[in-house]
């Protein structure tokens, strides 16, 4: 959810408030200044939106005029958000302004600088406390400190003032080994004046080149998204258990090392390949969707009764516009029904093994799977267990060991000890798991044979 929060905090000295006692203040001797003001803008990630990565710019007036600015050029990148302040450093209330902040969402890029407000003394003994804080609560962040810009001489002569005190930041920023983003010379050094007419604040074009260097410097150092594996599932009534409760999806969510999975269906109750590929090619048909979409896997599942006649040609024309569109094949060998066991689950078995070995594609192995859950010797409880109450589709724990099944062909890794749905047995997922494994690694050796 997309997160706006706006404060504007305005403290007059003559107005402090009489309620505070002694000890609730903070203990900074040095005057602030006649009008303190705080901004913070929090952006996350809205409810439908892209998962990119959070990004925080910290800073005085300069911060707030380039952030707008910075928060365009980053749109399809990060979402920026921004705390601006007068406080000075050296001043406990900025140490809390910034917790306030780091405390509510977690950054990958930290942008700070403060040096235009509050003595050089000040500055000199708070600036540690600043980077200590920013190390402490935000420490996946990756810190970039701004050189603070300089204020406009008389005579155009350097602004000694800025100057000592990116001096006295540098040896902190180095020990720490954060990157620098060097404001001060990308100004300084320009061949025009770029200051408007209160000679502290930039025009417009001052505040571009600012803006663009600053994104120029935070794009890199954002995390690189993991793409997604994009799959097409072309099946039938076997399938909408799996999808509609996202199984494959939440076993790679649960999984470190494995990127996110995004099932798309195309799913028609009844339906067969041959009905599938007889559909034409309009918006919403298999053959229709294989051929407008960017998939890295297109699943193909037959019904559970098809015979070898009907299966292969359909099997090989789908193969072919999945390779002519750059994806890979998956042939999804689903259980028989129930009555139909175990000779259709051999069928099933033995019809996807020979075409993965003539297509030279992936099987999910799913038949055999459900064997091995059942054992040797299985009561009808066991074997009813992967089943729904017509016995003919699978149940939510069949339709789990197709999708443990599908994710290890899918990633080549194993699904053991990943998310399983919430009323699930710790016990039984584990079994559901293991078997689908066992065969995966099975099934592989097959194909090679």
């Amino acid at each position: 959810m997309t997160k706006i929060f706006l404060l504007a905090l305005t403290t007059l000295v003559a107005l402090a408030t009489p309620l505070a006692s002694a000890e609730d203040l903070y203990d900074y001797r040095t005057p602030r200044e006649a009008q303190d003001w705080c901004t913070i803008t929090l952006r996350t990630k809205p409810a439908n939106g892209p998962a990119l990565p959070l990004v925080l710019l910290i800073g005085d007036s300069i911060t707030v005029r380039y952030a707008s600015e910075v928060t365009a050029a980053l749109k399809d990148k990060a979402y920026v958000s921004v705390l601006g302040t007068s406080k000075a450093v050296g001043d406990p209330a900025l140490l809390d302004e910034i917790k306030l902040v780091l405390r509510q969402n977690v950054y990958a890029v930290v942008h700070f600088n403060y040096g235009l407000h509050g003595g050089i003394e000040g500055f000199r003994k708070g600036f540690p406390d600043v980077l200590a804080t920013l190390q402490r609560y935000a420490p996946s962040a990756k810190l970039v400190w701004a050189t603070t810009t300089p204020c406009q001489q008389q005579d155009d002569a350097p602004d000694k003032g800025v100057i000592e005190r990116n001096q006295i930041a540098a040896p902190h920023i180095a020990k720490a080994g954060l990157v620098v983003d060097d404001l001060y010379t990308l100004v300084a050094n320009h061949p025009k004046k770029l200051w408007d007419g209160g000679g502290v604040h930039y025009t417009a074009e001052g505040t571009a080149l600012q803006s663009k260097q600053v994104a120029q410097v935070i794009a890199p150092l954002l995390p690189v998204p993991v793409k997604p594996l994009r799959v097409l599932m072309v099946g039938n009534s076997q399938c909408p258990l799996m999808v509609g409760n996202k199984l494959i999806e939440n076993l790679a969510a649960s999984d470190k090392g494995a990127p996110p999975i995004q099932i798309i269906g195309c799913i028609k109750g009844g339906a067969s390949l041959r009905s599938h590929w007889e559909a034409g090619t309009g918006t919403n048909t298999a053959r229709g969707m294989i051929a407008s979409g960017m998939w890295d896997y297109v699943v193909l599942q037959d019904i559970y009764n098809v015979q070898a006649p009907a299966f292969q040609p359909y099997a090989r024309q789908f193969h072919d516009l999945v390779m002519g569109r750059g994806a890979k094949t998956l042939l999804f060998g689903t259980a028989s029904i129930l009555s139909d066991y175990p000779q259709g689950f051999e069928r099933q078995h033995r019809l996807h093994l020979d075409m993965g070995r003539e297509l030279k594609v992936a099987i999910v192995d799913a038949s055999p799977a459900y064997t091995k859950y059942f054992g040797s010797q299985p009561s009808p409880e066991r074997v009813e267990s992967l089943f729904a109450k017509d016995k003919m589709h699978p149940g939510l724990w069949g339709s789990y060991i197709y999708a443990c099944s599908l994710y290890s062909v899918l990633t080549g890794r194993s699904p053991m000890g990943l998310a399983a749905p919430a009323d699930m047995p710790v016990a039984v997922a584990k079994e559901l798991q293991a078997a689908a494994w066992a065969q995966h690694q099975e099934t592989q050796a097959a194909l090679k044979e």
